[in-house]
Protein backbone atom coordinates (compact mmCIF):
# COMPACT_ATOMS: atom_id res chain seq x y z
CA UNK A 1 0.00 0.00 0.00
CA UNK A 2 2.68 2.44 0.90
CA UNK A 3 4.55 1.49 -2.29
CA UNK A 4 1.65 2.36 -4.49
CA UNK A 5 1.16 5.65 -2.80
CA UNK A 6 4.82 6.57 -3.34
CA UNK A 7 4.68 5.58 -7.00
CA UNK A 8 1.55 7.61 -7.45
CA UNK A 9 3.19 10.59 -5.79
CA UNK A 10 6.25 10.27 -8.02
CA UNK A 11 4.03 9.94 -11.11
CA UNK A 12 2.18 13.12 -10.22
CA UNK A 13 5.47 14.89 -9.71
CA UNK A 14 6.65 13.92 -13.19
CA UNK A 15 3.40 15.01 -14.65
CA UNK A 16 3.72 18.45 -13.01
CA UNK A 17 7.26 18.72 -14.31
CA UNK A 18 6.19 17.90 -17.87
CA UNK A 19 3.40 20.43 -17.65
CA UNK A 20 5.78 23.13 -16.45
CA UNK A 21 8.26 22.36 -19.20
CA UNK A 22 5.51 22.49 -21.75
CA UNK A 23 4.30 25.79 -20.42
CA UNK A 24 7.85 27.14 -20.44
CA UNK A 25 8.35 26.13 -24.02
CA UNK A 26 5.10 27.72 -25.00
CA UNK A 27 6.05 30.88 -23.11
CA UNK A 28 9.45 30.96 -24.80
CA UNK A 29 7.85 30.43 -28.13
CA UNK A 30 5.39 33.24 -27.53
CA UNK A 31 8.21 35.52 -26.37
CA UNK A 32 10.26 34.62 -29.42
CA UNK A 33 7.33 35.38 -31.70
CA UNK A 34 6.72 38.64 -29.88
CA UNK A 35 10.40 39.45 -30.19
CA UNK A 36 10.36 38.74 -33.87
CA UNK A 37 7.32 40.91 -34.16
CA UNK A 38 9.10 43.72 -32.31
CA UNK A 39 12.15 43.33 -34.52
CA UNK A 40 10.05 44.12 -37.49
CA UNK A 41 9.09 47.45 -35.92
CA UNK A 42 11.42 50.39 -36.77
CA UNK A 43 11.03 51.99 -33.33
CA UNK A 44 12.25 48.83 -31.69
CA UNK A 45 15.17 48.69 -34.11
CA UNK A 46 16.14 52.21 -33.13
CA UNK A 47 15.81 51.34 -29.46
CA UNK A 48 18.06 48.32 -29.88
CA UNK A 49 20.59 50.44 -31.75
CA UNK A 50 20.58 53.00 -28.97
CA UNK A 51 21.02 50.25 -26.40
CA UNK A 52 24.02 48.88 -28.28
CA UNK A 53 25.53 52.36 -28.55
CA UNK A 54 25.00 52.93 -24.83
CA UNK A 55 26.61 49.60 -23.99
CA UNK A 56 29.55 50.44 -26.24
CA UNK A 57 29.89 53.85 -24.62
CA UNK A 58 29.75 52.27 -21.19
CA UNK A 59 32.39 49.76 -22.23
CA UNK A 60 34.64 52.49 -23.60
CA UNK A 61 34.17 54.59 -20.44
CA UNK A 62 35.05 51.63 -18.24
CA UNK A 63 38.06 50.91 -20.45
CA UNK A 64 39.17 54.53 -20.19
CA UNK A 65 38.73 54.52 -16.40
CA UNK A 66 40.70 51.32 -16.19
CA UNK A 67 43.49 52.80 -18.28
CA UNK A 68 43.51 55.98 -16.20
CA UNK A 69 43.57 53.96 -12.98
CA UNK A 70 46.43 51.89 -14.36
CA UNK A 71 48.34 55.01 -15.43
CA UNK A 72 47.73 56.61 -12.02
CA UNK A 73 49.01 53.47 -10.32
CA UNK A 74 52.06 53.47 -12.55
CA UNK A 75 52.73 57.13 -11.69
CA UNK A 76 52.36 56.43 -7.98
CA UNK A 77 54.60 53.43 -8.31
CA UNK A 78 57.22 55.52 -10.10
CA UNK A 79 57.01 58.22 -7.42
CA UNK A 80 57.25 55.60 -4.69
CA UNK A 81 60.24 54.02 -6.38
CA UNK A 82 61.90 57.44 -6.71
CA UNK A 83 61.20 58.26 -3.06
CA UNK A 84 62.52 54.88 -2.04
CA UNK A 85 65.71 55.53 -3.98
CA UNK A 86 66.04 58.98 -2.39
CA UNK A 87 65.43 57.56 1.08
CA UNK A 88 67.89 54.79 0.43
CA UNK A 89 70.51 57.29 -0.77
CA UNK A 90 69.85 59.51 2.28
CA UNK A 91 70.10 56.53 4.60
CA UNK A 92 73.38 55.50 3.02
CA UNK A 93 74.64 59.09 3.29
CA UNK A 94 73.64 59.27 6.95
CA UNK A 95 75.24 55.93 7.58
CA UNK A 96 78.42 57.11 5.88
CA UNK A 97 78.29 60.34 7.91
CA UNK A 98 77.87 58.37 11.14
CA UNK A 99 80.75 56.11 10.21
CA UNK A 100 82.86 59.16 9.31
CA UNK A 101 82.02 60.78 12.64
CA UNK A 102 82.82 57.57 14.45
CA UNK A 103 86.16 57.38 12.67
CA UNK A 104 86.87 61.04 13.52
CA UNK A 105 85.85 60.50 17.14
CA UNK A 106 88.01 57.42 17.34
CA UNK A 107 90.87 59.39 15.80
CA UNK A 108 90.31 62.32 18.18
CA UNK A 109 90.07 59.90 21.11
CA UNK A 110 93.31 58.28 20.06
CA UNK A 111 94.95 61.71 19.65
CA UNK A 112 93.57 62.83 23.01
CA UNK A 113 94.79 59.69 24.70
CA UNK A 114 98.17 60.15 23.04
CA UNK A 115 98.23 63.78 24.15
CA UNK A 116 97.23 62.80 27.68
CA UNK A 117 99.90 60.16 27.69
CA UNK A 118 102.46 62.71 26.54
CA UNK A 119 101.19 65.18 29.13
CA UNK A 120 101.49 62.55 31.85
CA UNK A 121 104.98 61.74 30.69
CA UNK A 122 105.77 65.48 30.55
CA UNK A 123 104.32 65.98 34.04
CA UNK A 124 106.29 63.02 35.33
CA UNK A 125 109.40 64.42 33.68
CA UNK A 126 108.73 67.89 35.07
CA UNK A 127 107.98 66.43 38.49
CA UNK A 128 111.19 64.46 38.41
CA UNK A 129 113.07 67.55 37.22
CA UNK A 130 111.41 69.71 39.87
CA UNK A 131 112.17 67.10 42.52
CA UNK A 132 115.77 66.96 41.37
CA UNK A 133 115.98 70.76 41.36
CA UNK A 134 114.36 70.86 44.78
CA UNK A 135 116.80 68.28 46.14
CA UNK A 136 119.70 70.18 44.60
CA UNK A 137 118.36 73.43 46.03
CA UNK A 138 117.95 71.86 49.47
CA UNK A 139 121.48 70.50 49.26
CA UNK A 140 122.74 73.93 48.27
CA UNK A 141 120.80 75.52 51.11
CA UNK A 142 122.13 73.00 53.60
CA UNK A 143 125.65 73.45 52.27
CA UNK A 144 125.34 77.22 52.51
CA UNK A 145 123.72 76.96 55.92
CA UNK A 146 126.29 74.58 57.37
CA UNK A 147 129.39 75.96 55.66
CA UNK A 148 130.42 79.22 57.34
CA UNK A 149 133.21 79.70 54.79
CA UNK A 150 130.66 80.66 52.13
CA UNK A 151 130.26 84.39 52.64
CA UNK A 152 127.57 84.80 49.96
CA UNK A 153 124.82 82.39 48.96
CA UNK A 154 125.08 80.64 45.57
CA UNK A 155 123.65 82.58 42.66
CA UNK A 156 121.02 79.95 41.87
CA UNK A 157 119.52 80.46 45.35
CA UNK A 158 119.02 84.15 44.63
CA UNK A 159 116.59 83.50 41.80
CA UNK A 160 113.18 85.12 41.62
CA UNK A 161 110.10 83.05 40.75
CA UNK A 162 107.40 84.62 38.55
CA UNK A 163 103.72 83.67 38.66
CA UNK A 164 102.95 85.20 35.23
CA UNK A 165 106.23 86.03 33.47
CA UNK A 166 104.41 87.24 30.36
CA UNK A 167 102.39 89.86 32.29
CA UNK A 168 103.51 93.15 33.74
CA UNK A 169 104.42 93.23 37.46
CA UNK A 170 101.67 93.76 40.01
CA UNK A 171 102.16 97.27 41.39
CA UNK A 172 100.90 96.62 44.91
CA UNK A 173 102.74 93.32 45.23
CA UNK A 174 105.95 94.99 44.09
CA UNK A 175 105.50 97.71 46.70
CA UNK A 176 104.09 95.82 49.68
CA UNK A 177 104.50 92.09 48.86
CA UNK A 178 100.71 91.76 49.24
CA UNK A 179 97.85 91.74 46.76
CA UNK A 180 94.16 91.61 47.52
CA UNK A 181 93.64 89.07 44.71
CA UNK A 182 96.32 86.67 45.94
CA UNK A 183 97.11 83.82 43.58
CA UNK A 184 94.13 84.79 41.40
CA UNK A 185 95.82 88.03 40.35
CA UNK A 186 96.39 88.16 36.59
CA UNK A 187 99.54 90.26 36.95
CA UNK A 188 103.03 88.97 37.71
CA UNK A 189 104.07 88.36 41.33
CA UNK A 190 107.81 88.01 41.81
CA UNK A 191 108.85 85.87 44.79
CA UNK A 192 112.49 85.33 45.83
CA UNK A 193 114.04 81.95 46.56
CA UNK A 194 116.23 83.44 49.27
CA UNK A 195 116.34 86.85 50.95
CA UNK A 196 117.23 88.54 54.21
CA UNK A 197 113.59 89.33 55.01
CA UNK A 198 111.11 86.72 56.19
CA UNK A 199 107.38 87.22 55.83
CA UNK A 200 105.17 85.33 58.31
CA UNK A 201 101.58 85.69 57.19
CA UNK A 202 98.84 86.28 59.77
CA UNK A 203 101.34 85.77 62.57
CA UNK A 204 99.75 88.27 64.97
CA UNK A 205 96.00 87.80 65.42
CA UNK A 206 93.75 90.04 67.47
CA UNK A 207 90.04 90.68 67.54
CA UNK A 208 90.55 94.42 67.00
CA UNK A 209 92.22 93.71 63.65
CA UNK A 210 89.08 92.07 62.27
CA UNK A 211 87.75 95.43 61.10
CA UNK A 212 84.37 95.04 62.81
CA UNK A 213 82.39 98.03 64.01
CA UNK A 214 81.64 98.25 67.75
CA UNK A 215 78.26 96.94 68.78
CA UNK A 216 75.71 99.74 69.18
CA UNK A 217 74.15 97.87 72.08
CA UNK A 218 77.25 98.40 74.22
CA UNK A 219 78.58 101.60 72.66
CA UNK A 220 77.04 103.91 75.26
CA UNK A 221 75.98 101.96 78.37
CA UNK A 222 78.85 99.50 78.74
CA UNK A 223 81.84 100.90 76.91
CA UNK A 224 84.21 99.20 79.32
CA UNK A 225 83.20 95.82 77.87
CA UNK A 226 84.67 96.72 74.46
CA UNK A 227 88.36 96.27 73.68
CA UNK A 228 90.40 99.46 73.49
CA UNK A 229 93.62 100.53 71.85
CA UNK A 230 95.38 100.00 75.16
CA UNK A 231 94.31 96.33 75.14
CA UNK A 232 95.67 95.96 71.62
CA UNK A 233 98.89 97.65 72.68
CA UNK A 234 99.45 95.38 75.68
CA UNK A 235 98.60 92.23 73.69
CA UNK A 236 101.01 93.24 70.93
CA UNK A 237 103.78 93.92 73.43
CA UNK A 238 103.33 90.45 74.86
CA UNK A 239 103.33 88.96 71.35
CA UNK A 240 106.43 90.97 70.42
CA UNK A 241 108.56 89.73 73.32
CA UNK A 242 107.27 86.21 72.84
CA UNK A 243 108.10 86.15 69.12
CA UNK A 244 111.45 87.94 69.36
CA UNK A 245 112.57 85.54 72.07
CA UNK A 246 112.37 82.68 69.55
CA UNK A 247 113.32 84.51 66.36
CA UNK A 248 116.57 85.82 67.83
CA UNK A 249 117.81 82.25 68.15
CA UNK A 250 118.46 82.17 64.42
CA UNK A 251 120.47 85.37 64.08
CA UNK A 252 120.59 89.09 64.67
CA UNK A 253 117.32 90.84 63.87
CA UNK A 254 117.49 94.19 62.09
CA UNK A 255 113.79 94.87 61.65
CA UNK A 256 110.68 93.39 63.19
CA UNK A 257 107.61 95.00 61.68
CA UNK A 258 104.00 93.94 62.22
CA UNK A 259 101.18 95.10 59.96
CA UNK A 260 98.14 96.46 61.76
CA UNK A 261 95.89 96.92 58.73
CA UNK A 262 92.41 95.44 59.05
CA UNK A 263 92.16 94.33 55.42
CA UNK A 264 92.02 90.57 55.09
CA UNK A 265 95.08 90.29 52.83
CA UNK A 266 97.18 92.50 55.16
CA UNK A 267 95.98 91.59 58.63
CA UNK A 268 98.60 90.49 61.17
CA UNK A 269 101.53 89.89 58.79
CA UNK A 270 105.03 90.14 60.27
CA UNK A 271 108.27 91.09 58.50
CA UNK A 272 111.47 89.84 60.12
CA UNK A 273 114.68 91.18 58.61
CA UNK A 274 117.99 89.56 59.51
CA UNK A 275 121.50 90.85 58.93
CA UNK A 276 122.30 88.17 56.33
CA UNK A 277 120.67 85.49 54.22
CA UNK A 278 122.13 82.65 56.31
CA UNK A 279 120.22 83.72 59.41
CA UNK A 280 117.03 84.16 57.38
CA UNK A 281 117.47 80.72 55.82
CA UNK A 282 118.09 79.18 59.24
CA UNK A 283 114.89 80.76 60.54
CA UNK A 284 112.99 79.70 57.42
CA UNK A 285 113.98 76.04 57.69
CA UNK A 286 113.28 75.90 61.42
CA UNK A 287 109.92 77.64 61.22
CA UNK A 288 108.53 75.33 58.56
CA UNK A 289 105.81 73.11 59.98
CA UNK A 290 105.79 74.88 63.34
CA UNK A 291 102.76 76.14 65.22
CA UNK A 292 102.26 79.26 67.24
CA UNK A 293 99.17 79.59 69.43
CA UNK A 294 97.71 76.49 67.74
CA UNK A 295 98.11 78.03 64.28
CA UNK A 296 100.46 76.70 61.63
CA UNK A 297 103.03 79.25 60.52
CA UNK A 298 103.08 80.33 56.89
CA UNK A 299 106.65 81.51 56.27
CA UNK A 300 108.14 82.77 53.01
CA UNK A 301 110.92 85.04 51.82
CA UNK A 302 110.18 88.63 50.92
CA UNK A 303 111.83 90.78 48.27
CA UNK A 304 110.57 94.04 49.73
CA UNK A 305 112.62 96.71 48.00
CA UNK A 306 112.03 99.73 50.21
CA UNK A 307 110.16 100.27 53.43
CA UNK A 308 109.27 103.77 52.31
CA UNK A 309 107.48 102.42 49.23
CA UNK A 310 105.48 99.90 51.24
CA UNK A 311 104.53 101.92 54.33
CA UNK A 312 101.74 104.47 54.07
CA UNK A 313 103.37 107.88 54.40
CA UNK A 314 100.26 109.40 55.97
CA UNK A 315 100.19 106.72 58.66
CA UNK A 316 103.49 108.05 60.05
CA UNK A 317 101.74 111.28 60.98
CA UNK A 318 98.41 109.57 61.74
CA UNK A 319 96.67 111.49 58.97
CA UNK A 320 95.66 108.63 56.68
CA UNK A 321 91.97 109.17 55.80
CA UNK A 322 91.43 105.42 55.30
CA UNK A 323 92.75 104.48 58.70
CA UNK A 324 93.75 100.86 59.12
CA UNK A 325 91.70 100.00 56.02
CA UNK A 326 94.40 101.54 53.81
CA UNK A 327 96.00 99.46 51.06
CA UNK A 328 99.53 100.44 52.13
CA UNK A 329 101.18 99.15 55.28
CA UNK A 330 100.34 100.59 58.69
CA UNK A 331 102.84 99.26 61.23
CA UNK A 332 102.79 98.70 64.96
CA UNK A 333 105.36 100.59 67.00
CA UNK A 334 107.48 98.05 68.82
CA UNK A 335 108.04 98.37 72.56
CA UNK A 336 110.93 100.75 73.33
CA UNK A 337 111.23 101.19 69.55
CA UNK A 338 113.16 97.90 69.31
CA UNK A 339 114.07 96.58 65.87
CA UNK A 340 112.58 99.66 64.21
CA UNK A 341 115.28 101.08 61.99
CA UNK A 342 114.74 104.05 59.75
CA UNK A 343 112.64 103.60 56.62
CA UNK A 344 115.53 102.95 54.29
CA UNK A 345 116.35 100.78 51.31
CA UNK A 346 116.55 97.14 52.39
CA UNK A 347 117.50 95.43 49.14
CA UNK A 348 121.22 95.72 50.01
CA UNK A 349 122.71 96.06 53.48
CA UNK A 350 124.34 99.36 54.42
CA UNK A 351 128.12 99.30 54.66
CA UNK A 352 128.29 101.13 57.99
CA UNK A 353 125.43 99.22 59.60
CA UNK A 354 126.32 98.12 63.09
CA UNK A 355 125.11 94.79 64.43
CA UNK A 356 122.39 94.83 66.99
CA UNK A 357 123.51 94.55 70.60
CA UNK A 358 120.50 92.64 71.73
CA UNK A 359 121.45 89.68 73.92
CA UNK A 360 122.32 86.58 71.93
CA UNK A 361 120.49 83.45 72.93
CA UNK A 362 121.42 79.84 72.55
CA UNK A 363 121.95 78.62 68.95
CA UNK A 364 118.62 77.95 67.22
CA UNK A 365 116.93 74.75 68.22
CA UNK A 366 113.18 74.46 68.38
CA UNK A 367 113.39 70.98 69.84
CA UNK A 368 115.82 71.95 72.59
CA UNK A 369 114.45 70.73 75.91
CA UNK A 370 116.49 72.70 78.46
CA UNK A 371 115.81 73.50 82.05
CA UNK A 372 113.76 76.56 81.16
CA UNK A 373 111.24 74.55 79.18
CA UNK A 374 109.36 75.89 76.17
CA UNK A 375 106.69 78.55 75.74
CA UNK A 376 103.24 77.03 75.35
CA UNK A 377 102.54 79.05 72.20
CA UNK A 378 105.43 77.53 70.21
CA UNK A 379 104.77 73.88 69.44
CA UNK A 380 105.08 71.24 66.75
CA UNK A 381 101.32 70.64 66.61
CA UNK A 382 98.22 72.84 66.89
CA UNK A 383 97.22 71.25 70.20
CA UNK A 384 98.39 72.81 73.44
CA UNK A 385 100.95 70.76 75.34
CA UNK A 386 99.83 70.49 78.97
CA UNK A 387 102.53 69.05 81.20
CA UNK A 388 103.85 69.49 84.63
CA UNK A 389 106.76 71.67 83.53
CA UNK A 390 104.62 74.56 82.28
CA UNK A 391 103.40 75.58 85.72
CA UNK A 392 106.97 75.74 87.03
CA UNK A 393 108.42 77.30 83.85
CA UNK A 394 105.93 80.18 83.54
CA UNK A 395 107.69 82.15 86.24
CA UNK A 396 111.09 81.46 84.67
CA UNK A 397 109.88 82.59 81.24
CA UNK A 398 108.51 85.83 82.70
CA UNK A 399 111.88 86.46 84.43
CA UNK A 400 113.66 85.80 81.15
CA UNK A 401 111.41 88.28 79.36
CA UNK A 402 112.10 90.86 82.05
CA UNK A 403 115.84 90.26 81.68
CA UNK A 404 115.48 90.78 77.95
CA UNK A 405 113.62 94.06 78.54
CA UNK A 406 116.33 95.15 80.96
CA UNK A 407 119.17 94.45 78.49
CA UNK A 408 117.27 96.18 75.71
CA UNK A 409 116.62 99.26 77.88
CA UNK A 410 120.33 99.32 78.78
CA UNK A 411 121.21 99.13 75.12
CA UNK A 412 118.95 102.05 74.27
CA UNK A 413 120.23 104.14 77.20
CA UNK A 414 123.81 103.70 75.93
CA UNK A 415 122.62 104.60 72.44
CA UNK A 416 121.01 107.79 73.73
CA UNK A 417 124.26 108.75 75.52
CA UNK A 418 126.21 108.30 72.32
CA UNK A 419 123.65 110.28 70.36
CA UNK A 420 123.95 113.31 72.70
CA UNK A 421 127.28 114.18 71.07
CA UNK A 422 125.53 114.75 67.76
CA UNK A 423 122.38 116.38 69.11
CA UNK A 424 122.50 119.41 66.84
CA UNK A 425 123.08 117.43 63.67
CA UNK A 426 120.44 114.88 64.71
CA UNK A 427 117.83 117.61 65.21
CA UNK A 428 118.59 119.03 61.80
CA UNK A 429 118.32 115.58 60.30
CA UNK A 430 115.04 114.88 62.13
CA UNK A 431 113.54 118.16 60.89
CA UNK A 432 114.63 117.20 57.38
CA UNK A 433 113.05 113.76 57.85
CA UNK A 434 109.78 115.25 59.08
CA UNK A 435 109.61 117.59 56.12
CA UNK A 436 110.34 114.61 53.89
CA UNK A 437 107.57 112.63 55.58
CA UNK A 438 105.12 115.51 55.13
CA UNK A 439 106.17 115.77 51.50
CA UNK A 440 105.64 112.02 51.02
CA UNK A 441 102.30 112.25 52.86
CA UNK A 442 101.06 114.90 50.46
CA UNK A 443 102.36 112.87 47.56
CA UNK A 444 100.57 109.73 48.75
CA UNK A 445 97.38 111.69 49.36
CA UNK A 446 97.37 113.38 45.97
CA UNK A 447 98.75 110.58 43.84
CA UNK A 448 96.48 108.17 42.10
CA UNK A 449 96.14 104.74 43.64
CA UNK A 450 97.72 101.85 41.68
CA UNK A 451 95.66 99.30 39.89
CA UNK A 452 92.46 97.93 41.39
CA UNK A 453 93.16 98.87 45.01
Amino acid sequence: MPGKRARRKLTKKHQRKRRRQKQAKERDKLEEEAENQRLLQPEYQKWLQKQREMEEFQRLAEERERQEAEESWLRREAIAQRQFQLDEAKRRQEQEEVERLQREQAKERAEREEMQRKQREEEIRKSAKAAAEFDAMMESMNEYLNNPQLAKPPSHLLRVMDTHPEERPCEFFSRTNFCRYGYACTFNHRRPMLARILLIRHFFSHSMLQGRQPDTEYSSAEEHLELTEQDLRSDYDEFFYDAVEELEKFGTIVNFRTVRNTLEHLRGHVFVEYTNERSALRAFTNLQGRYYASKRLNVEFSNLKTWRGAVCGLSLTRKCPKGNGCGYLHLFRNPNNLFNTELEITSTPKVDRRPSRTPNAKPPSWDDQNERGRNWRWSESPEMELNSKESSNSFKNSNRRQDLKYHQSEYHSRSRKRSNRDEVSRRNRSSTDFSYVDHRSNRYQNSTTPHRQ
